[in-house]
């Protein structure tokens, strides 16, 4: 255990050694690099900067898309007037919306008149129908 710590701390020390080796050294070039804002000092405004207008910039998302929304609008309104028809629209049988409708109270209908019916002939025919 003993020795992977000194391990250990052999090479962090040799670490700490080569990281104050490359600091200490004051012969980096350092190039500023001013994006966002014109530097006020001349010494600190670099003449091969060059500071981007609006001119430069050139076609923007926004030019592109001028007029886009007209024309899709536009296009979509001529899909339509093509494809409705009252013709495809309207159904074969005029009455459809009336089946749909009394539908449900048919069924149940139904079968009030089928136990009715049972009713009946079982009143009429008491023993026939026991025996089948």
């Amino acid at each position: 255990m003993d020795e992977a710590s000194k391990k250990r701390k052999e090479r962090l020390e040799q670490l700490r050694k080569r990281k104050l080796e490359s600091t200490g050294n004051g012969d980096r070039d350092v190039s500023l690099s001013f994006r966002n804002y014109t530097p006020l000092n001349n010494e600190l405004k670099a003449e091969d900067s060059k500071i981007a207008t609006p001119a430069d910039i050139g076609e923007t998302v926004e030019m592109k898309m001028e007029g886009v929304v007209e024309r899709v609008i536009k296009e979509e309104e001529e899909k339509r007037a093509k494809d409705v028809d009252i013709f495809t629209l309207a159904s074969k049988k005029p009455n459809w919306d009336l089946k749909r409708d009394i539908e449900p109270q048919l069924l149940k209908l139904e079968k009030k008149t089928r136990a009715a019916i049972i009713e009946i002939i079982r009143r009429d025919r008491p023993g026939e129908l026991s025996m089948a």
